[in-house]
């Protein structure tokens, strides 16, 4: 028994052994938004592997995929001979992050951000880990006063916009937006209220409810370009808010993502919040 658990301690060892002092981690993140953090911090030189949900910045596209986020398999990581693999409570499944962490991979689950101090707190963590923690306040510091500026910006609006939220993305085809999203959070940081009640996370579209949400803006998160067809929703484009101009189709990642995009996904919203009738932004 004592020699099993000897020679399973030197597999260990000899196939992945800790990264020697002086020596550069070897990185896999499994998060998009930990990943932004990683190239906004300038370390993406650590990274040997991102999942499925890692697209930005557009360099993430030679790395190799290890699966998706909520799925992702034993094998496909420890593939990479990472020592540090950096992902979010919402990471799955638990036995496969388990074996990971027996197979000498440090396994660290960043909770997930859905405020900007959260985000910022993030960064930080990221730094942190990665040896890089001023390097990670200074970021945190300059999108720290970015968000202070759109918030102060929203203030002076003097009102709380409906807004309706619809997410395009891939085989769930079009979903609105309820409480207890990244979307309606978004929302919240620019002081505008989900214009869609009575509905928990995210359901499939309901002409009627479009109908009656009245939103005075309408944001449309897209999985890829062109993902929403707005010739196949007349009750959005009969909405007063779409023919008036106050509608914004944008990336998904960069809405929802919170991550360091996120000054510039309240700043989209804001925009179209803010813009006067009759004039779009990135209209489909």
């Amino acid at each position: 028994m004592r020699f099993r658990v000897f020679a399973a301690f030197l597999l260990v060892t000899v196939l992945f052994p800790v990264a020697q002092a002086g020596e550069p981690p070897r990185v896999v993140t499994a998060d998009g938004a930990i990943t932004e953090i990683v190239y906004r911090l300038g370390l993406e030189s650590l990274l040997v592997g991102v999942d499925t949900t890692s697209g930005y910045p557009e360099q993430t596209e030679s790395l190799p995929k290890v699966g998706y986020l909520r799925a992702l398999p034993f094998e496909g990581v420890l593939a990479l001979k990472p020592d540090l693999l950096i992902t979010s409570e919402q990471a799955a499944p638990e036995d496969s992050l388990e074996r990971l962490g027996r197979a000498g991979v440090q396994v660290e689950k960043l909770p997930l951000a859905r405020s900007p101090e959260a985000v910022l707190e993030r960064i930080v963590s990221v730094g942190r880990l990665l040896g890089e923690e001023d390097r990670a306040e200074s970021l945190a510091s300059e999108l720290r006063s970015k968000i202070k500026h759109i918030q102060q910006a929203s203030l002076a609006r003097g009102n709380q916009p409906k807004v309706l939220f619809i997410l395009a993305a891939g085989n769930h085809s079009v979903m609105l937006a309820g409480e207890g999203t990244a979307a309606s959070a978004l929302l919240d940081t620019v002081g505008a209220v989900n214009a869609v009640s009575g509905i928990q996370g995210y359901k499939p579209a309901n002409r009627e409810a479009i109908l009656a949400s009245r939103p005075d803006a309408i944001v449309i998160a897209e999985s890829t370009p062109g993902q929403f067809d707005i010739r196949s929703w007349s009750e959005v484009e009969r909405l007063e808010a779409w023919q008036s101009g106050h509608r914004l189709v944008a990336d998904s990642m960069m809405l929802l993502g919170f991550g360091p995009r996120l000054p510039d996904a309240m700043a989209a919203v804001n925009d179209v919040l803010s813009a006067p009738s009759n004039v779009a932004a990135n209209d489909p």
